[in-house]
């Protein structure tokens, strides 16, 4: 009966992952343990299937509380913080004592609840279980009735379903891999450079917190754009206010511009940095009179690149950046509201135009042409707006 249990538990995952859409991401092949994941409805549908079985219900509910305390210990490698667990024994054999009020659905008592559901498919019960594995799934295919009976290619079919389950979490384990070395950093080093050249200039002729030398130099000054000079937007970007206002937005461009251009490309990233760097400073332009400069604007767009990756790469974003990356942004969101002589124009502007840049250029190897479509219409929209209420609220220049 072992190799025929293996069977069905192989065969049941198999049909899991090529039928309805679950993803491997955990196998042990020697306890005959797999975890399977789906993300449905801001859901994530776990579910844990093991060869195992048990003689008393209090070693299963033991076992079901371990299922438990191992899903909040997992919880960063799945995709949402909503988690429906369907717990999957199968075995020759349930518990000699009643143990049905186990498959009630159970809860933790926490403020995002884990939910389960207990499924035991026995020898004289696996028809019934299967079928209700699959109705509270929501399994878009019916059930398939198969021979419980061992026979000479039982064997064989139980090898190639493992071979199928451990290539595809191989596969999927590769992508993830490559998403984070798809590009090599190299425009960051270009950018940071030109960024200290520019710096040495303007202290060199004046001093970097001289107003009349950034002026000069071609920093943002509504006055001029108003009378033509819109070449300001972008090179306001290459200009800093004092060595603190550099060192820190070097600081960001190095490791932000890293993860960027490491998973977007360097094409990607600079159309990404570029088109955020312009949206800030027309945000600013439309939202703050003062004379003003920094990478700040397209920075907050790389903020914003990282984001969109998370909507794209939920489960790799969870795993890696994604509480660190926003508590980072929190933290200077926060502070730019706090200290006045931010330009949160720009960093807002550069932060929403970040985001809809990426849609723009779309993360590689993940096209789809009507969604880029709609980010780049969605960019020019934005941008037409900010032109026109940027020289609405300027009028007063000319």
């Amino acid at each position: 009966m072992y190799l025929t249990e293996q069977y069905h538990l192989y065969r049941l995952a198999n049909r899991l992952v090529s039928d309805d859409g679950f993803e491997v991401i955990y196998m042990n092949e020697r306890r005959n343990e797999l975890w399977l994941e789906k993300y449905e409805n801001r859901i994530s549908k776990v579910i844990r299937l093991i060869h195992k079985g048990f003689d008393w219900k209090n070693h299963l509910k033991s076992d079901i509380a371990q299922v438990f305390q191992r899903t909040k210990a997992m919880k960063r490698f799945f995709i949402s913080n909503r988690i429906e667990i369907y717990n999957v024994y199968v075995s020759t054999h349930e518990p000699v004592d009643d143990w049905d009020k186990l498959k009630r659905p159970l809860q933790l008592k926490e403020r995002k609840p884990l939910k389960m559901k207990v499924f035991y498919l026995s020898k004289d019960h696996h028809v019934e279980e299967e079928k209700r594995l699959l109705k509270h799934i929501d399994s878009s295919f019916p059930y398939d009735k198969h021979d419980f009976n061992f026979n000479i290619e039982t064997e064989q079919a139980v090898e190639q379903y493992k071979y199928n389950l451990t290539s595809a979490l191989k596969t999927r384990q590769d992508q993830l891999k490559n998403v984070f070395a798809f590009g090599k950093p190299r425009f960051i080093y270009f950018l940071i450079i030109v960024n200290v050249l520019m710096f040495i200039m303007l202290e060199i002729n004046g001093g970097s917190v001289n107003i009349d030398n950034l002026i000069e130099s071609g920093a943002k000054y509504n006055p001029a754009i108003m009378e033509g000079e819109w070449w300001r937007i972008i090179s306001s970007m290459f200009l800093h206010i004092g060595f603190l206002h550099l060192f820190m937005n070097m600081l960001a461009l190095y490791y932000l511009g890293m993860a960027v251009e490491s998973i977007y490309g360097s094409k990607r990233f600079l159309i990404v940095y570029f088109l955020s760097g312009i949206g800030g400073g027309l945000t600013s332009f439309a939202f703050n009179d003062m004379v003003a400069a920094g990478a700040s604007g397209a920075l907050f767009g790389l903020f914003g690149a990282l984001l969109y990756f998370g909507t794209v790469q939920k489960r790799l974003f969870k795993q890696t950046m994604g509480k660190n990356l926003l508590l980072i942004l929190a933290i200077n969101l926060v502070f730019g509201f706090l200290v006045p002589q931010i330009d949160m124009g720009a960093h807002l502007g550069g932060l929403i135009m970040g985001f809809v840049a990426a849609g723009v250029t779309s993360v590689p190897n993940v096209k789809n042409r009507r969604k880029q479509l709609f980010y780049t219409v969605i960019y020019v929209i934005g941008t037409i707006f900010l032109v026109w209420y940027g020289i609405i609220q300027n009028l007063h220049y000319l």
